[in-house]
């Protein structure tokens, strides 16, 4: 039997957008936000700031033109 040693590393550890706390967690909020709008429950979250916004649009932005809506 062959047994393999596989070191985990969480998505935190292997995300490079995640790695920044700030943007990490600006993008978390966006994700559970939009994930829980289209259950029907709107939650509140602090406002970002301009710089967080224009960092978080960045990011949204490269991954759109990857994004398939098939």
């Amino acid at each position: 039997m062959i047994k393999s040693t596989m070191l985990k590393k969480s998505l935190k550890e292997t995300n490079p957008y995640l790695k920044n706390p700030e943007l990490g967690k600006a993008l978390l909020y966006q994700s559970v936000s939009s994930s829980t709008a289209v259950e029907g429950v709107i939650t509140k979250y602090p406002k970002l700031s301009k710089k967080m916004e224009k960092k978080m649009k960045a990011v949204m932005a490269v991954h759109e033109s990857l994004a398939s809506y098939e």
